[in-house]
């Protein structure tokens, strides 16, 4: 009888190691006897593939019966807590910059960020979300605590309700683990921040579980009389009950206090500025105030796993923003560069949403078919309140030279009132029904009752909408081969009502939500760590402005098409790469202005493209070297499609660089953003129904020290 030695066995296993670190999930080695001999009994070595950088295939957006991205028929993009950290990511905008589908929607310096998606404006109130739950989006959430952002475009009524059709931003918090960090970072133009990452388990058993997260920001952006600062702080608790069932609480708070930094409006109505300094700040009064902006976000959510093949959970969560919105405003730009300077006040601008949730979600058979059941009843209460602000003309400036200092306005405060109250209670139904190992459809959709009442700033009712509708989400889903999926899907959408600009008859009124439809064609492959996308798209959403009589109003619809491709994963043993691709035809349709329809609609450019790789130096252990660049070409800077601002290019580079001293692991990260100094308008979006012009960030070098002890 032939035999094998123990240690040319052991060398077989380690054979079979190396080419598990290629990322092939599981092996099999046979030691086999002559033909007439038994055989001996097969060994199995299993080995986890390789994780990359930028590449999460799992997500944590609700409704969704799957949770790889590979197989949900939805086009989503992740960005890890490892390429924050290695980009130095401070706000949403610095994270939304590597998909190519999101864009500056009016994101100025000093104020909380908005973005565009697919061509259409995010919602404050129902856009955002913190694990599934609404988040209001009327402030800068921290990233400190984040494990990642998950990037969902499109269509999303099941996941958060009433939203736009670009789609939403699902933030994931950081669970318990053991870990105990310390980050310190400055910038080149003489910003810091110091954070803290701590965590563990307790108990017997380990079934409590905590993370802490803490940071203190000195913000010194490149604009002069712009500096600010920012705490933060989050705690996460989970409690493992018993083998089926866990509780998990979240709570994290933030206070910023910051000049918010006016953008620049077109010359006259018609010419871009040129020219302009980058460290100007256009209006700067020496004694105007900071905005200060204070959130808190909590939630409580509880797990219990009937069975192998149910689960059922229940949740409840809070968002709460006060905004005191102050600000020395530069305003109505003639040819010359000279402008109107306002002095703005709304102080103890609120607003809140409350949400409860209980789900079921399990999978049974009916015949040869497998359903995958998910249930969900969900309640959510918002409210908006505010001062009848004041906005008084006090001088002028130009945009050339600082202005001289004027009086502040001695104007008092109008009515503090109840701008905007709203119910919103649904029920979500979604079933995936597998007819077969090709072939599977997604049926259901959202059943929605909403009340809701908007206010004048006298106390008046101005609005009262109380209706039911039925939100249908459906997709047909094909499987040729193992790693490829084809999907076509369907869906109704019904998004938060617009908010009339000051200066309409209709001034700060709220006007009914807005209906949306969208069909989609999507397809996705999968090569061991590496996910490419397409997603082909029509989308429609009724369209709300300021009409030529200055009444705010609900008139036509926009109508975007487009096409998104994506790669982001391993593309080969030592290169992680993230890249997308979006080309969108956006026009109005429909509505009364003329001047407003049969071009592209202002801010959206027809082609973006971004692109980030993270490179692992083979000859030097521990060393990575990052690149990235963004793409846009040029777009329209006002409504009437007239004026645009130019395309630009913008490369970024860096270097992350892991090591261990004295018993310590240590990570270094050094990035610089436009790494050619590049000045171009980022962003040529509307706000309250004006049109302002932003520019991009010179060229930022970032170093950051993080000391796991």
């Amino acid at each position: 009888m032939k035999t094998y030695p123990f240690s040319r066995l052991q060398k077989a296993l380690l054979a079979v190691g190396s080419f598990s670190c290629l990322g092939l999930n599981s092996v099999w080695v046979h030691a086999a006897e002559e033909s007439d001999t038994p055989q001996l009994a097969t060994i199995t070595v299993t080995a986890q593939a390789a994780q990359t950088t930028y590449y999460q295939p799992k997500v944590n957006l609700s409704g969704f019966t799957q949770q790889n991205l590979a197989e949900i028929p939805a086009s989503i993009s992740t960005v890890t807590a490892e390429r924050i950290a290695d980009q130095h990511a401070k706000t949403l905008a610095d994270v939304v910059k590597n998909d190519a589908s999101v864009g500056d929607g009016y994101a100025p310096i000093g104020y909380y960020q908005n973005f565009v998606m697919r061509g259409f404006s995010l919602n404050s109130g129902s856009s955002y979300l913190l694990n599934g739950n609404l988040l209001r989006g009327e402030q800068n959430v921290a990233l400190e605590n984040k494990e990642q952002v998950e990037i969902l475009k499109g269509m999303s009524a099941i996941q958060s309700g009433m939203s736009t059709p670009g789609g939403v931003v699902n933030y994931v918090s950081k669970r318990p683990k053991d870990i105990h960090s310390i980050t310190v970072e400055a910038d080149s133009h003489g910003g810091n921040r110091v954070a803290t990452d701590l965590g563990g388990w307790l108990g017997e058993d380990q079934q409590f579980g905590y993370r802490v997260n803490l940071a203190h920001e000195e913000i010194h952006p490149y604009v002069e009389h712009a500096d600010g600062k920012r705490s933060f702080g989050s705690l996460a608790l989970d409690w493992k009950i018993s083998d089926r069932s866990k509780l998990e609480f979240d709570i994290e708070s933030q206070r910023q206090q910051q000049r918010s930094v006016p953008g620049y409006q077109l010359l006259g109505g018609e010419t871009v500025p040129t020219g302009v300094e980058w460290d100007r700040l256009l209006g700067y009064q020496n004694w105007s105030n900071p905005v200060t902006n204070e959130s808190l976000n909590t939630s409580l959510k509880y797990t219990y796993q009937i069975n192998e093949n149910w689960t059922t959970n229940l949740s409840a969560s809070q968002s709460r923003v006060v905004v005191d919105d102050y600000s020395a405003f530069a305003y109505t730009f003639d040819q010359n560069g000279n402008y109107d300077i306002y002095d703005f006040r709304s102080p103890d601008d609120s607003y809140l949403t409350n949400q409860f949730k209980t789900g079921l979600n399990g999978k049974f058979n009916t015949g040869a078919w497998q359903h995958n059941l998910s249930l969900e009843l969900s309640h959510a209460y918002k409210r908006h309140a505010q001062y009848d602000a004041i906005n008084d003309l006090i001088g002028s400036g130009n945009i050339a030279n600082d202005p001289i200092t004027y009086t502040p306005t001695d104007k008092a405060l109008g009515n503090h009132y109840k701008s905007l109250d709203s119910q919103q209670t649904a029920l979500n139904l979604l079933d995936q029904i597998e007819f077969n190992d090709a072939w599977s459809v997604l049926l259901g959709g959202k059943l929605l009752h909403l009340n809701e009442s908007a206010y004048a700033a006298d106390g008046n009712s101005i609005r009262d909408t109380d209706f039911n509708r039925f939100l249908p989400q459906l997709a047909l889903m094909y499987q040729p081969w193992q790693n490829t999926h084809l999907y076509a899907s369907y869906a109704k959408g019904l998004s938060d009502g617009s908010q009339a600009p000051w200066y309409a008859n209709n001034a700060y009124a709220t006007l009914a939500p807005k209906h949306s439809t969208q069909y989609e064609l999507g397809i996705k492959q999968q090569w061991q760590a590496l996910l490419f996308t397409a997603a082909l798209f029509d989308l429609t959403q009724d369209n709300q402005y300021t009409n030529t009589a200055s009444d705010y109003v609900t008139d036509g619809e926009q109508h975007n098409l487009g096409l998104e491709l994506g790669l982001q994963g391993r593309v080969a043993q030592n290169l992680d790469m993230t890249s997308t691709l979006a080309l969108t035809r956006s026009r109005l349709e429909d509505v009364q202005v003329d001047d407003y329809k049969g071009h592209q609609t202002q801010n959206v450019p027809t082609v973006r493209f971004a692109s980030h790789l993270s490179y692992q130096m083979p000859q030097v252990e521990g060393l990575r070297l990052l690149a990235g660049m963004q793409y846009s070409s040029s777009k329209y800077a006002n409504k009437t499609g007239t004026v645009k601002v130019s395309g630009y290019t913008v490369f970024d580079a860096g270097a992350a660089y892991n090591f261990r001293a004295y018993g310590y692991d240590n990570m270094l990260r050094l990035n610089v953003d436009n790494l050619f100094n590049k000045k171009y308008w980022r962003d040529a979006g509307s706000f309250f129904g004006d049109d302002y012009l932003f520019l991009g960030t010179p060229r930022t070098a970032q170093l950051s020290w993080t000391v796991n002890f």
